[in-house]
């Protein structure tokens, strides 16, 4: 009868032990961990993947908007495309483009004799200060060309703090309220303060400065104070 002793000498033995087996996955784990880019590497990779993918879609779609323009298929002739059209649309009243430019009517009060007469100007609105720098200098335009004052003043600064709003002007104003009767020096006076009070709100004094300082004249006119209109 055979040995069963026999049969386990005669029976194939495995070529690792469980031990062993262990160790080799335990090997081959810390290699596919070493294989491994640090963290902030693979980061960096995809960022980097990233950007290029925006890049490539912004450029790819600035090329396609380009053509498409320059087939005039998707192009829109109500819009300028440029500062040199922008102004001469401005400036062009019959709007033969079609593009709608809202302007707004600014009430200016010019002194003629002894009173204050309203003439209404069209000016395209913008920033406060740059609006009343350009109204307050066409009035000052007009009482010149109209001999109210001799001398040519020029608005040089525009600022506000709060309802105090700064009008900067060059010496020649000094010299022009100089020259006149008190009365006339204060309805000059008016006319600026009027102009931009009834216009520019929040504004309801204005001082008056000359090459950024502050004025000494105190007669005919006091200009070392803010202006405001007399209230009812």
């Amino acid at each position: 009868m055979p040995d069963f002793r026999d049969w386990e000498k005669r029976a194939p033995r495995p070529l690792f032990e469980d031990d062993e087996v262990d160790d080799l996955y335990d090997e081959d784990e810390d290699d596919d961990d070493g294989d491994k880019a640090p963290l902030v590497l693979r980061i960096v990779a995809w960022i980097s993947v990233l950007v290029l993918l925006f890049a490539g879609g912004y450029w790819g779609t600035s090329l396609t908007l380009k053509y498409l323009d320059k087939k005039q298929i998707i192009g829109q002739h109500n819009v300028v495309s440029d500062p040199d059209e922008a102004r001469r649309v401005a400036e062009d009243t019959s709007d033969p483009t079609g593009l709608a430019v809202r302007r707004s009517g600014f009430e200016v009060f010019v002194p003629r004799g002894d009173v204050l007469e309203g003439e209404t100007v069209s000016l395209v609105p913008g920033i406060l200060e740059d609006d009343v720098k350009t109204v307050i200098s066409g009035l000052l335009e007009t009482m010149r060309a109209e001999n109210t004052i001799s001398e040519q003043v020029r608005v040089l600064h525009v600022f506000r703090n709060g309802d105090l709003l700064y009008l900067d002007l060059n010496d020649p104003f000094v010299r022009a309220v100089q020259n006149l009767p008190g009365e006339k020096g204060a309805l000059i006076m008016t006319s600026l303060v009027r102009t931009i009070v009834q216009n520019f709100s929040p504004v309801t004094r204005v001082r008056i400065l000359i090459n950024g300082k502050d004025p000494e004249l105190k007669t005919p006119v006091d200009l070392t104070m803010p202006w405001q209109l007399k209230t009812s």
